[in-house]
């Protein structure tokens, strides 16, 4: 891909939620409890203590108000929405109902084998990821869920993603928990639902970051592993990506300088933890030119992650998506390669 070409739509990414007011926290303050910052840094330096463990789902999770039904009934054989309540929840109401949709496949290769997917942050419509998904679901069956605060999930006058990402740090960690819970369940009710199981997971950006963590937690039982443009260090990211800006203004305007920041999100740096994933069947898909979390980020998690295989492509962050043939394809060889 024409590197003008990727560092224009990487920039874009920017200038377009600056537009439309994605990123930007007018009101830091409405995303802290009543304790204020000395509360959020105790529950951040809490949950840092052992992150693997935070995050980590019960290995028996009881779901409850499940409900299946096609998304629109004029269609045979379009997308199936799995809907149930969530086992962790926020006590937002719109948030605590978790969203998945099955999105059948065209020329099925699998049986009951399902691919499950995790989008990245900032994420309203389903369009664009069921576009993007178009190719994985020639052979297989997919399963995207909605991440917590995003697509339905999104409370009413925030945007999406506002409530996992916002000036207050602590509810990331939260956020990517109620994500890691909320995934255990939906692999729980797959089988008896839709009669589908889970034959891999592929993740992008924050989507590929939760996978990976969780993984590493001990979650996921052995599933094969996709990492499209994971991201990786969440300080460095903010910092020097090109969608940090309005966070970190964000931050200032609560209060959190520099250092605090470092000390509440310390934790929160994927390549500390996926040496535990060596062995484990991983395809490592990456961007070359990268700026939504820019190099060396993807190099320092490769290298702690040692995955079975790596794939550099001539793109960047959201550019990637431009490539979903040639990733589609690189996933159907590696799971043939793992069996």
């Amino acid at each position: 891909m024409n590197r003008v070409l990727v560092h224009t739509i990487e920039n874009s990414l920017r200038l377009k939620n600056r537009v439309i007011g994605v990123g930007e926290h007018e009101e830091p303050f409405r995303h802290f409890g009543p304790g204020g910052i000395p509360e959020a840094e105790a529950l951040c330096a809490q949950a840092s203590r052992d992150l693997l463990a935070f995050v980590r789902p019960p290995a028996s999770i009881a779901v409850e108000n499940l409900s299946v039904a096609p998304l629109r009934k004029s269609r045979s054989r379009g997308p199936i929405v799995v809907t149930f309540d969530s086992p962790l929840k926020s006590g937002h109401p719109s948030n605590d109902r978790v969203v998945a949709r099955v999105i059948p496949a065209r020329r099925p290769r699998g049986g009951r084998k399902a691919l499950v997917f995790h989008h990245p942050l900032l994420q309203r419509r389903w369009g664009l990821w069921e576009w993007f998904l178009t190719p994985f679901a020639e052979r297989f069956t997919v399963v995207m869920m909605a991440a917590p605060f995003h697509l339905e999930r999104t409370p009413p006058g925030w945007f999406a993603g506002e409530g996992t990402v916002n000036p207050n740090p602590w509810r990331l960690y939260e956020g990517i928990r109620q994500w890691c819970w909320d995934q255990r369940a939906l692999t729980t009710v797959l089988p008896d639902a839709v009669g589908l199981d889970p034959a891999g997971v592929v993740g992008f950006s924050l989507g590929a970051f939760q996978t990976l963590l969780v993984a590493s937690a001990g979650d996921l039982a052995g599933l094969p592993i996709v990492s499209v443009a994971a991201t990786n260090r969440y300080a460095f990211g903010l910092r020097h990506g090109v969608l940090g800006r309005g966070t970190m203004t964000g931050l200032r305007r609560a209060g959190i300088d520099g250092e605090r920041l470092d000390r509440m999100v310390d934790a929160i740096q994927l390549e500390r933890y996926v040496s535990r994933l060596h062995g484990r069947p991983v395809l490592y898909v990456a961007g070359r030119h990268d700026r939504v979390d820019p190099p060396p980020s993807s190099t320092r998690l490769e290298a702690a992650l040692r995955p079975s295989r790596s794939v550099w492509l001539d793109s960047g962050h959201g550019s990637v998506v431009l490539e979903r043939a040639r990733i589609a394809r690189e996933v159907y060889r590696f799971l043939e390669e793992v069996g």
